[in-house]
């Protein structure tokens, strides 16, 4: 029989939060298991530091122009070639917790009534069963725990206020749109009470009333550590705030992009302080939320190694986006920088898998589904654009010649205050292409922070020139529509070898 498979998402979780890495303080021993029992890929990045446009590549293996899910008010349409490929192999495929890829016209459907999202889902084809809420036709055979407001109501039935951390006004800005912003706040309520733990609560139903006759396919998907940062104790007071230095790029640099300070993320990042003594609780507490969903990890793991399943059972973490919390003077997401595109990825599954494997390959989510559909034996669909990762497996080591890898941006509106961009990857430097902005180049070796940007610096005209020609070819290859207008189009193909 094939390996079962357990795909866990966070949402928002920084690459430099898992314990491995070694990083910060922060403790997440079940991911560090993963990681430690099986391969971490260090380089990984997001295709884009945004929810759906990010898990619209995670489940098409495609980049978020070429599927229409560039911001998180689309629908994806894409086939779902991953979980069609495993049901015939006969998995049965469940999912638990958020999805963000379902149509919505609104900021967040918190506050509807869940016979108005049914009525507002059905126009835009999906389907529902009963207590399983919306999911799109044919892709998993059970949904559960993707709906807020089900949530909500599910809190509210059982005498509980509402878990959900949006839904206390203390924690979202007086500012439009009314997004959260870095304040705090104890959850007064039991971990397994949480919106994160009503979730992990769904995906071990679902593991338990699984067929048994059958491999399956079980993706569990986590709200947090996405902000608000509203948790219970032990987690809130877990990591001292005063023990927490200040990051050496904290504070905005010179020779950025304009939109840096016009965004409304730095607005945020004022509102909420520029000294470093603001920020130190949101980064404990944002620690303290990691370590509480790593508990819940936990939970997964624990019930597969109970049933004698686990190592049977390829285990794939990864994150969507990662956190500004900020740095570079900025707040939440939807920018360039390391911070929010570069996650955590981790897999398992002992006998495929070698134990202890660190690998420095230049890797993206895009790469998840391909991997997974080569674990089981299947060939990946022809508009598959991302990779195959298992011949990593044994050592680690970069497998083909072409170590590139993009993420992309479209603001939210024109109250978002920033540019679209497009970026490349290599296993040192990083060039950005911000539309009428400018530009960014990084060395990410000697420079991790990105404090010194190198464009148009004589010194580094090659590489600059390398990486414009590699995106402009990226760019042509996948339709990108923003492709005409690069300055780098003209490039011949050589430049971005």
């Amino acid at each position: 029989m094939p390996p079962n498979i357990l795909l866990i998402l966070t949402d928002q979780q920084r690459a430099d939060t898992p314990g491995y890495r070694g990083q910060t303080p922060c403790r997440t021993l079940h991911i560090d298991r993963i990681a430690t029992e099986g391969i971490a890929f260090d380089r990984a990045i997001c295709t884009a530091p945004l929810c759906s446009p990010s898990r619209a590549s995670i489940f098409s293996a495609q980049y978020p122009h070429q599927v229409d899910m560039m911001t998180n008010h689309n629908t994806l349409h894409a086939p779902p070639h991953l979980t069609d490929a495993l049901k015939a192999m006969g998995y049965h495929t469940a999912y638990a917790g958020k999805v963000h890829l379902q149509p919505d016209d609104k900021p967040a459907d918190i506050f509807d009534s869940k016979e108005e999202q049914e009525a507002r889902y059905r126009l835009e084809g999906f389907r529902f069963e009963a207590g399983a809420g919306r999911i799109i036709e044919n892709w998993f055979d059970r949904v559960a725990g993707e709906s807020v407001a089900e949530y909500s109501e599910w809190c509210a039935q059982n005498g509980l206020p509402n878990g959900f951390p949006y839904a206390d006004p203390r924690l979202r800005t007086h500012r439009q749109p009314a997004m959260s912003i870095p304040k705090t706040a104890v959850m007064e309520m039991d971990v397994q009470d949480t919106i994160d733990g009503w979730i992990t609560n769904h995906a071990l139903r679902f593991f338990r009333e699984r067929p048994r006759e059958q491999p399956f396919f079980l993706a569990c998907s986590y709200v947090g550590p996405h902000p608000p940062f509203k948790v219970p104790e032990p987690y809130y007071s877990m990591y001292d705030p005063a023990s927490i230095p200040e990051p050496p790029n904290f504070r905005p640099t010179p020779n950025k992009p304009r939109a840096n300070t016009a965004s409304f993320y730095h607005r945020l990042w004022l509102d909420h302080g520029d000294d470093w003594r603001a920020w130190q609780q949101s980064m404990a507490v944002y620690w303290g939320y990691c370590t509480l969903i790593d508990d819940q990890i936990g939970l997964l793991l624990g019930a597969l190694e109970a049933e004698g399943v686990l190592d049977e059972t390829l285990v794939v973490f990864a994150s969507d986006h990662g956190e500004m919390l900020g740095s570079h003077g900025l707040w939440h997401k939807m920018m360039p920088y390391e911070e929010a595109v570069r996650v955590p990825l981790a897999m398992r599954l002992p006998g495929t898998i070698r134990a202890g494997v660190r690998s420095e390959a230049v890797t993206s989510l895009i790469d998840i589904a391909p991997t997974i559909l080569a674990v089981c034996g299947v060939e990946a669909p022809p508009d598959y654009v991302g990779r195959d990762l298992s011949p990593a497996f044994a050592d680690g080591r970069e497998f083909q010649d072409d170590p590139y890898r993009f993420s992309e941006h479209k603001p939210l509106g024109d109250w978002h205050g920033t540019v679209e961009f497009r970026l490349v990857v290599d296993d040192r430097y990083k060039y950005v292409w911000n539309v009428g902005d400018l530009d960014e180049l990084y060395d990410l070796r000697a420079d991790p922070h990105e404090l010194n940007n190198l464009i148009d610096q004589p010194d580094h005209a090659a590489t600059q020139a390398r990486l414009q020609g590699r995106l402009a070819r990226w760019m042509h290859e996948t339709a990108d529509p923003l492709r005409a207008a690069f300055p780098g189009a003209g490039m011949n193909d050589e430049e971005g070898r």
